[in-house]
This record gives C-alpha cells, sequence and structure tokens, in this order.
C-alpha cells in the first residue's frame, strides 16, 4: 500500500485522493486486509469444525452399530453351537470360526474399512450362523451380476445389518420363514445392493431397531462417499425392500 501511494504520487496518476496522507492510506489498507484474513480464517475454522463434526459423528454412528450387536444372537448362536458339539462337531467348529470373524468385524467397525468381498463374505457367515438356528425357515438367495468391483472400499459393517434386519424382523417372525433375497449388480457408475424379504407390517417393536441400523449405514455412506451414495427402503404387499447405491467411479470422493 505504501509503494502503491508513492507511485501514485510520483507518476502523478491521482488515483489516491491528495488529501489521502501514506500514513492512513497504508493502515486503512492494512486494516481491510486484516479484516479479509480474519474472515477467510473464521470461514476455515467454521469449516474445519464441521469436518471434525462430520467425522466425530461418523465414528459414534460406528461405534453404536458395533455396540447394537444383539446379545440375544450371541445367546442363541451359543446354545446352538453347544448342541451341535456332539452331534456334528465339524459344523459347530465352523460356527464358532463364524461368530468370531463377525465379532471381530463389529469390534473394528469404527477402526477400519472393508471391501465389498469381505462384507459379502461376513454376510455369508451371518447367514450360516441363523440359518443353523431357523433351519428350513430361512432359505438364501444370492443373486451377484459380474463383473463385480470385489475391492471397492466400503465402510465396515454395510451389508451385515440389513440382513440382520431381514431375519430378525422379517423372517424370524413368520412361522413359516421365508426367502432372502440379496442382488449385487452394477449399474452406470453405482454398485447397487438390493435386499429382499418378506415381512409383516412394522411394528412399533420391530421397526426400531431396522429404522436405527439403516439411519447408520446411511449416515455412514454419506461420510465416505458423499451426496451420490444413497439408501432407499420400502414395504410393499407383505415384503421389505431396501436398496443401497454406491458410487465406484474414479470421481467419486475418498475417505
Amino acid at each position: 500500500a505504501a509503494l502503491l501511494h508513492e507511485l501514485d504520487r510520483s507518476l502523478g496518476y491521482g488515483l489516491i485522493p491528495s488529501s489521502v496522507r501514506l500514513a492512513d492510506f497504508a493502515f486503512g489498507s492494512a486494516a481491510i486486509a486484516a479484516l479479509i484474513t480474519a474472515v477467510v480464517l473464521r470461514y476455515l475454522f467454521v469449516i474445519d469444525g464441521w469436518q471434525a463434526q462430520v467425522r466425530a459423528s461418523a465414528r459414534a454412528e460406528a461405534d453404536a452399530l458395533q455396540a447394537r450387536i444383539n446379545p440375544h444372537f450371541l445367546f442363541n448362536s451359543m446354545n446352538t453351537i453347544a448342541s451341535l458339539v456332539r452331534l456334528d462337531p465339524v459344523v459347530a467348529e465352523r460356527a464358532v470360526l463364524d461368530l468370531s470373524d463377525l465379532f471381530r468385524a463389529a469390534l473394528g467397525a469404527g477402526e477400519s474399512d472393508s471391501c465389498l468381498r469381505e462384507e459379502v463374505e461376513l454376510a455369508e457367515r451371518y447367514l450360516a450362523i441363523e440359518a443353523l438356528r431357523l433351519g428350513p425357515r430361512l432359505q438364501v438367495k444370492w443373486r451377484c451380476v459380474e463383473p463385480l468391483p470385489w475391492t471397492l472400499v466400503l465402510p465396515r459393517l454395510m451389508l451385515q445389518p440389513l440382513l440382520e434386519n431381514a431375519v430378525v424382523h422379517g423372517i424370524a417372525p413368520l412361522p413359516e420363514g421365508g426367502c432372502v433375497e440379496i442382488d449385487i449388480g452394477v449399474f452406470g457408475d453405482a454398485l447397487q445392493i438390493i435386499v429382499f424379504n418378506p415381512a409383516r407390517t412394522p411394528a412399533a417393536d420391530g421397526s426400531i431397531g431396522a429404522r436405527h441400523a439403516q439411519r447408520s449405514i446411511g449416515h455412514r455412506l454419506a461420510f465416505a462417499f458423499g451426496p451420490r451414495a444413497r439408501m432407499t427402503s420400502q414395504w410393499q404387499d407383505g415384503y421389505y425392500r431396501c436398496e443401497l447405491s454406491i458410487p465406484i467411479d474414479p470421481a467419486a470422493p475418498a475417505r
């Protein structure tokens, strides 16, 4: 500002009024610059705080998802395994390993990411455990349309909670049981995962848990992929459908 003032006076341009002294012009310019800097720094501080809050919220959602592993599922699984120890020790051992993998993933839900292949394998382990308890009442149909981005990075425990809702709130209450259908495919630039199962009309005792898990998954998807990731769900004609749409193109935001 001082240099500009002196150049204006030396070259006689008259851009700065003659009544404005060097000190006034320099200090005035400095005040304006300081004000602009303060506004920008405040903006950056608010943005940083907001991002920290989003990260904390996503971590809290993962912790809540980790903590909501149903203790009844653990008790039922252990009772089922205990009944199989003498009848079929091989199946009992496999169930113990599946249960161990499931809880290991739950304990690390907020610590590290997973991938599509790991999420599918973990879901298969969960369904295998529930199949031991429900027997022929639980049927599962996978439809995976290749090619699939099996190495796509995903927040941990994205698929298993949806299948848990399908089994606990959909299949288990039905005396005749039913079939859980899982469709996985790529449409355009997005990975789509659809979980489809028979279900009764939503009740106050069952729908709360389902909404909590889905809300947690929705928040974590939004944190990981931004607004391009979507989760939708609906009841229709005695069936419940939940769909995840996850961007897979290189332009998608990374965690």
